[in-house]
């Protein structure tokens, strides 16, 4: 069994505990995401592709629903149908899923088990980029401690975990810290086992770029960003900047030492009235 039989077949037990011996699952790798199904036979050129295929079958064959309120696979009969022969080619070769809020809002103390299940949906459902903010504290952490930040100082820079989304978007910092070591620990061991599963499923982690959020008192020529709806923005270290390229370095290095490299990474500069001082944007960008 490949390795991409193997992640996906994991996934489907999770899902069809008392049917997910009845489906026969078959990698053949090609250009694009295709899956075809014939009887109970699903054959995709990837994971994701796969999964897809299993979702399609469920839904349009079986007759069932799965989703994040909640799903119908109790419905499902002890055996499962044969389908017809079925081919199907995804025509969005980008199929990106959360935004930098949904960990603040939805689910900063989601667990491990959690996590796990929401990116099983994910993937049934065809998503094949994950943006992952869980874990970037620590990236800022060991970044910043390379420049002189001690770890007090940044712990109490950087909020918990339901404040962080707003953090890294650059409209807030230093609230209900400091962030305790242990919860640092978790959500770098949360992440890791985010990123691994993410991969071992075709899902490609997108990760937060750095853009320029620097903590107080940083040396060099910084952008201050003023308030927002009652909190102080961190400042903005100017791109032009010679320190910028020495800040990135590290950012990237200690995020790719942690969590593997990305082909993918999602910023949002100056978000909701930040302040670009008389940096020119458009070739900063």
């Amino acid at each position: 069994m490949s390795a991409v039989v193997s992640a996906v077949a994991g996934a489907v037990r999770r899902l069809l505990p008392d049917h997910h011996d009845q489906l026969t699952l078959v990698e053949q790798r090609g250009e694009g995401d295709r899956f075809r199904i014939e009887g109970t036979t699903i054959t995709g050129t990837s994971a994701s592709a796969l999964l897809t295929g299993v979702h399609w079958y469920l839904t349009r064959v079986a007759g069932v629903s799965t989703g994040w309120p909640g799903d119908s696979l109790s419905r499902l009969p002890d055996k499962l149908p044969q389908a017809p022969y079925i081919v199907k080619e995804a025509v969005v070769q980008h199929r990106f899923a959360l935004n930098d809020t949904d960990d603040g809002y939805s689910g900063p103390y989601r667990d491990w088990a959690t996590w796990e299940r929401q990116i099983d949906l994910m993937a049934l459902h065809g998503i094949n980029e994950v943006l992952v903010t869980v874990g970037m504290e620590e990236v800022y952490h060991r970044t910043f401690a390379e420049f002189g930040y001690t770890d007090e100082q940044l712990r109490a820079w950087i909020p918990s975990p339901g404040h962080q989304p707003w953090w890294l978007l650059q409209n807030m910092a230093a609230f209900t810290g400091p962030v305790s070591e242990q919860l640092f620990d978790h959500r770098v061991r949360l992440a890791q086992q985010i990123v691994t599963r993410l991969r071992e499923l075709d899902l490609t982690p997108v990760m937060p770029g750095y853009f320029g959020t620097v903590p107080p008192g940083f040396p060099g020529r910084v952008i201050p960003q003023g308030g927002w709806v009652g909190f102080e923005r961190p400042d903005w270290l100017d791109p032009r900047d010679p320190m910028f390229a020495q800040v990135a370095e590290a950012f990237y290095r200690h995020q790719a030492e942690l969590y593997g490299e990305t082909s993918m990474v999602k910023m949002d500069l100056l978000h909701e009235g930040g302040t670009p001082g008389d940096v020119p944007v458009a070739e900063a960008d």
